[in-house]
């Protein structure tokens, strides 16, 4: 938008993936996809095919993941969230520059996926006070569309907290 400017503050945030090890990274990664493919939970089954190329142990892999708060397993075993990633719809709908779409857990999450995913992205939202539709576009790295402009994300410094969900 013409004559627009943004704040440009979203690299600030220390990312999940600094946290993680290659191979933690690596079943992060698998994870995210395929409850982006699946468009639902997924359970460790479905990440041994990744666990057999690499010869991982993947429940140690999933163990480690969720000590460091970057995955949800719900009761029944299923794996539920991997941040930004909600395989549970949320009003935070992002879509990627690859075409593929997700559920983020919040909007946050839905800022911070074009860093996870390093590419640009579609945030197609609602105001979590009065359900006004909001509708982002990163690119480069930098907020380029912003509906309604007055939009205002808030949060506090994540830095500060292992539990991003229970602070977000």
């Amino acid at each position: 938008m013409q004559g627009t400017t943004y704040s440009d503050s979203l690299g600030d945030i220390r990312s999940i993936a600094s946290r993680l090890t290659a191979v933690e990274q690596l079943v992060r990664d698998s994870v995210m996809a395929q409850i982006i493919d699946r468009g639902g939970p997924v359970t460790a089954r479905g990440l041994k095919q990744v666990a057999a190329l690499r010869n991982l142990d993947v429940e140690e892999q999933l163990a480690a993941l969720l000590k460091k708060r970057t995955i949800v397993v719900n009761p029944e075993g299923y794996i539920t969230f991997s941040y930004p990633v909600s395989a549970l719809p949320t009003s935070h709908r992002v879509t990627l520059a690859d075409g593929r779409s997700f559920y983020a857990m919040c909007a946050v999450d839905a800022l911070g996926a074009a860093f996870t995913f390093n590419q640009d992205i579609r945030v197609d939202s609602q105001c979590s006070h009065c359900r006004q539709p909001v509708h982002l576009e990163i690119g480069n790295q930098r907020i380029i569309d912003l509906q309604p402009a007055a939009t205002q994300v808030l949060h506090v410094d994540l830095n500060r907290y292992d539990n991003w969900s229970g602070n977000c």
